[in-house]
């Protein structure tokens, strides 16, 4: 076997190695290159048509990402409606003007370092020089921005100090913006909470979190790592640089933008009362909104707000501006503007106009309402620390002035009202101006300059309740007694008496009613008062007016209280006593008015019976042209007391008597040569030391009425010496004015 050509084992392994050559891959080299190459073709065709999918599907989307834009929705300004007299004075507007804002980035210095990049590259292309050195194109740069600040300085008509403490104190504050915003993510970092790091810094607790951070860093963009700053919205954002700027300067930015990089002008308006305290507590005052209110409101609304109110808008606070807010706020546009990722404007498109608000025409006439605050001026307290009211005289021995005082004058036959004047009253153009001194000083003034004295002060009104009290007299069956003999006193000489009682010792003698009336008899109401009844003169004063708002078309209107048996038991605060009906008869007792409820007593007397609705506003229009002539709104809804005849005979001879009868209160301080008056003075007594208030309330011409009126001074003494003198200059107004004739 030794001899043999092959060994055994030779053989053997030779056999094995046919066997193997059936199965074994190594040995078959062209079905191996056939299935690389099949798997290599099928990677690639996977790659094809993945990058084929990127390029024709997704391609937007990439090229989004490489160049991103921010779509940003901002309001275009409107124009709040106008506000003029019946006489056509302009009372209130907005004035339209531009402000000049400037990109965050190009009033920060230093500057910072990607923008300053990213200038110099612009730069670059711009001069076609991209091997200029990069210290020069630095300084190339700032001496650009540093150019810019000084055209906008000259623009702006202030120093180059001026401009550079204006650019600091918005840096400092966009700085510390963003200093509190990095901070608080920090914080949220350590916590392990802040929502832009994945999966909360990376922490893995299970393999759940493993495989979330794994599906995270395959499917998402990394994340802001621990050390890089978020960029607050202010720091790509213009801000207001220079306000109300000229025209000519707007011409001048909006023609060379290139020479004004980052400058933006923005147009707004400003609320304008050309009066100041003219008819302040009427026309009321347009001030901004917070964003807070602007949140509040829209849960109110569930998010539906049809006047589409933004901060910064201006809302009415008090007076028309409140009440007509509706209809002078103008709803403001909106433009959709694209800006690039340092924040300059790429395109703007104008998504909705602007629309102008209503204008509006008040009934006040402007010449007569100056005369009533100029009257109420020289007569009131110019000082703020007479609050309370001093005694009856100060320590000079001079009577101390009024603290307050309202002068009204109404159509008796439409409730327009012509003069609403109020003292004291505030200036709306500092209001609106915003000065925190003028704030201040409104704000410690006790005698409340705020508050309108003819609606939403309610006082006792004294005698020129009379009126009120003789209607129900009048209209009550077995009240009236036209042979009363008046002694002075009621039943004891010490209470419930007469004023003329007080200074002669003697009563009125026999009196009938409108004697009563026109010499102010307190017993002749009285006893007629005991014969009445709580529930009727009650019953009787509620029909004229009192104890409910008048309707009156501005806002925070007060009631007024009339004193009733069923409020006593009710409160159980006290108990209700015989002398508070005697006490209401003639206007006192615990009775509060406003002078714009005497006024509409007033004005049903002279017309006939008919409680008018009063109206600050009478048109209403959307035009620039002829708003005096635009159509009238639709009077207010009055009430008919269906009063008889007789009724309205009785007193209005007492209100004509008040002035023209020799014994009446106010014949010698009120009487006018030249037109005849009817009224009823009142002197309301306010306890302690305090001095009465003082009242006049009435109607002109006495045949003919055609306007009421009502003077009222806070704590000023007798009714008819101290309104007197303001009743004569005010009617005496109204005849320079046209508005009544002579006889």
């Amino acid at each position: 076997m030794r001899n043999q050509p092959h060994s055994h084992w030779q053989v053997l392994d030779a056999a094995a190695e046919r066997r193997e050559e059936a199965w074994s891959l190594d040995r078959q080299v062209e079905l191996r290159t056939w299935l690389l190459g099949v798997l290599a073709l099928a990677i690639l065709v996977g790659i094809l048509a993945r990058l084929s999918y990127l390029i024709i599907e997704r391609r937007d989307q990439f090229l989004a990402n490489a160049h991103p834009v921010t779509i940003r929705q901002e309001a275009i300004p409107a124009v709040d409606g106008r506000i003029y007299s019946s006489d056509g004075q302009l009372l209130a507007y907005d004035d339209e003007h531009f402000d000049i804002a400037l990109h965050y980035r190009w009033l920060q210095d230093p500057p910072d370092p990607l923008w300053l990049r990213q200038q110099i590259r612009h730069l670059t292309q711009l001069t076609g020089t991209p091997d200029l050195p990069k210290e020069q194109a630095e300084k190339l740069v700032l001496q650009i921005r540093h150019e810019l600040w000084q055209k906008l300085a000259a623009a702006g008509k202030i120093s180059a100090e001026e401009f550079e403490t204006r650019r600091a104190e918005i840096q400092q504050d966009v700085e510390r913006i963003a200093r509190v915003v990095n901070e608080a993510r920090l914080k949220r970092l350590k916590e392990g909470t802040d929502p832009t790091s994945k999966l909360n810094g990376g922490q893995i607790r299970s393999l759940s979190d493993l495989w979330t951070l794994l599906k995270q860093e395959l499917t998402e963009p990394p994340s802001r790592g621990d050390n890089d700053p978020i960029v607050v919205r202010e720091e790509v954002d213009y801000h207001p640089i220079l306000e109300q700027v000229a025209t000519d300067v707007v011409a001048e930015i909006e023609s060379h933008p290139a020479s004004y990089p980052g400058v933006r002008i923005s147009p707004s308006t400003t609320r304008i009362y050309p009066g100041g305290p003219l008819a302040s507590h009427v026309i009321g005052l347009r001030s901004s909104l917070r964003e807070d209110q602007i949140r509040e409101r829209q849960l109110e609304l569930n998010g539906q707000d049809p006047l589409a109110y933004q901060a910064g808008d201006r809302r009415g606070r008090f007076g028309v501006e409140r009440s007509y807010d509706t209809s002078l706020h103008g709803i403001p546009g909106e433009i959709k503007l694209t800006l690039d990722r340092s924040g300059e404007i790429l395109s703007s498109e104008t998504v909705r106009k602007s629309r102008s608000g209503k204008h509006l025409v008040l009934s006040l006439h402007a010449r007569l309402q100056e005369l009533a605050e100029q009257l109420l001026d020289e007569k009131v307290s110019p000082q703020m620390s007479l609050v309370p009211p001093l005694p009856a005289g100060q320590p000079d021995g001079s009577p101390s002035a009024p603290q307050g005082g309202a002068i009204l004058v109404m159509n008796v036959y439409s409730g327009e009202v012509l003069v609403a004047a109020s003292a004291p009253r505030p200036d709306l153009t500092l209001l609106s101006e915003g000065s925190t001194r003028y704030w201040a000083d409104i704000q410690t003034d006790k005698r409340a300059p705020l508050l309108s004295r003819f609606t939403q002060v309610a006082l006792a009104p004294g005698s020129v309740f009379k009126p009120a009290t003789a209607v129900a007299i009048c209209e009550t069956p077995g009240t009236l007694r036209n042979d009363f003999v008046c002694q002075g006193f009621l039943e004891d000489p010490f209470s419930h008496r007469c004023a003329i009682f007080q200074l002669t010792g003697e009563g009125h003698g026999v009196i009938d009613l409108p004697q009563a009336i026109s010499r102010s008899c307190n017993v002749f109401f009285f006893d007629a008062a005991r014969r009445l009844g709580p529930e009727a003169l009650t019953s009787w004063t509620g029909k004229l007016g009192f104890g409910s708002p008048t309707g009156i078309d501005l806002p925070f209107e007060q009631s007024g209280q009339i004193p009733t048996p069923q409020d006593n038991e009710r409160s159980g605060s006290r108990k209700w006593y015989p002398g508070d009906l005697l006490g209401t008869a003639i206007g006192q007792s615990y009775l509060t008015v406003t002078p714009l409820q005497i006024c509409c007593l007033m004005a049903a007397l002279a017309n006939g019976g008919e409680i008018l609705t009063p109206q600050i506003v009478t048109r209403m229009t959307v035009s620039d042209r002829d708003v005096l002539a635009s159509d009238a709104l639709p009077a207010l809804p009055s009430r008919k007391l269906n009063l008889a005849p007789e009724t309205l005979q009785l007193i209005r001879r007492g209100l004509e008597g008040t002035v023209s009868d020799p014994q009446g209160t106010g014949y010698q301080t009120i009487r006018h040569p030249d037109v005849s008056i009817a009224g009823k003075t009142g002197t309301a007594q306010t306890g302690g030391e305090q001095l009465p208030h003082a009242w006049f309330s009435g109607y002109v011409p006495a045949e003919e009425p055609r306007y009421a009126l009502v003077v009222m001074l806070e704590h000023a003494g007798s009714g008819g010496e101290q309104t007197g003198p303001l009743v004569r200059k005010l009617v005496q107004g109204l005849i320079d004015q046209g508005l009544i004739q002579t006889r």
